[in-house]
């Protein structure tokens, strides 16, 4: 149902509170890809889950603004403004999926939730995972997910705080693989056809070099929903190499920086100087997301694996995410940031 142009601000449901606004997304990927009837949901979804309460939130309540030809969703994400990764003044990072049984990635002794993270063995939208997503969400542990941004999920080599309008990475050590890595994990892109995607565009602050690749957003595809692999195209959009501010404006017609697949034989239209649009061509049953349980599409990063990237501080804000339904309605994902 289209909106009506001028109609009155309402409250989110209470989903984008702390204790709820991943659990209940995981409720929706349990009994459907939507999230709400009149939140932004999956065109192909046919179910509207319910919420669950919420106690001691961090995330301030969303605003649903109906709009000319569809629908905005703003959301408030608060966050701790000490530093948390394993080089900063908190000194630990959350247990990491893969990190309790992979003898190749084990857990710092400091790492925080891995005796929850052992209970959840059936995937993410399982409930046995919901104490790992809540005990990520505890302000004792950073915390480390707030809303549905995941801070340092699986990096160690850097560090990330909240300012009054924005979250920032800052790397301050000499190893490699030093970098910041700011997932954004829920189910409403997750699985969406990569035709409906409109437009992604996130502030940055490029506040000091380092020595490696800089800022830049990751966009996860796979060729079609049976794909289970991690991901069939990982496709790199680069922020500037220059201190300075600016806008990072992704749409289906912008030219990747880089992309590099999972499997080396499945390129698919997964090159350099691609476009959304060009994937989407050789792959008419695209889709967005990882195939790994895991429920994130976008990533905001500082610096990059196997380089040096000391010195580099760069902040993000007001993230929008756009997509439309297969009417045409449009729909917006706003995300701010600020402390607690």
């Amino acid at each position: 149902v289209k909106c009506k142009l001028n109609t009155s601000i309402a409250k989110q449901p209470t989903m984008w509170t702390k204790k709820t606004s991943l659990a209940a997304l995981l409720i929706s990927a349990r009994y459907g890809s939507g999230v709400d009837a009149q939140q932004i949901r999956s065109p192909k979804s046919s179910k509207t889950p319910s919420i669950k309460s919420s106690k001691a939130p961090t995330s301030k309540a969303g605003k649903k603004v109906c709009l000319e030809f569809g629908f905005l969703n703003d959301v408030v994400g608060e966050g701790s403004p000490d530093p948390i990764g394993a080089d900063g003044p908190n000194g630990f990072v959350a247990c990491y999926p893969g990190f309790p049984n992979n003898p190749t990635a084990p857990p710092l002794a400091s790492a925080v939730c891995c005796a929850e993270l052992s209970l959840c063995v059936a995937g993410y939208a399982s409930i046995e995972c919901d104490p790992y997503f809540e005990c990520l969400q505890d302000p004792d542990n950073g915390p480390v997910l707030v809303g549905d941004w995941w801070l340092q999920g699986g990096v160690s080599n850097g560090e990330m705080f909240f300012e009054e309008d924005a979250v920032c990475g800052r790397i301050s050590n000499t190893e490699l693989n030093s970098r910041t890595r700011f997932e954004l994990w829920n189910d409403v892109h997750l699985g969406m056809d990569l035709g409906l995607f409109k437009e992604f565009s996130v502030g940055y602050d490029y506040r000091a070099l380092g020595g490696g690749s800089g800022g830049y957003l990751n966009m996860y595809l796979r060729v079609d929903e049976n794909s289970a692999v991690y991901y069939d195209c990982n496709l790199v959009f680069n922020i500037p190499n220059a201190v300075g501010t600016g806008t990072l404006l992704v749409t289906p017609e912008t030219v990747v920086s880089s992309a590099r697949t999972f499997t080396s034989g499945n390129n698919n239209g997964c090159t350099a100087g691609t476009t959304i649009e060009d994937y989407l061509v050789a792959n008419p049953g695209a889709v967005m997301g990882v195939g790994n349980t895991e429920l994130y599409t976008f990533v905001l990063n500082t610096g990059s694996t196997g380089q040096d990237n000391s010195g580099s501080e760069i902040c993000w804000g007001d993230v929008s995410i756009k997509h439309v339904d297969e009417e045409g309605t449009i729909y917006e994902n706003l995300f701010e940031f600020t402390t607690l």
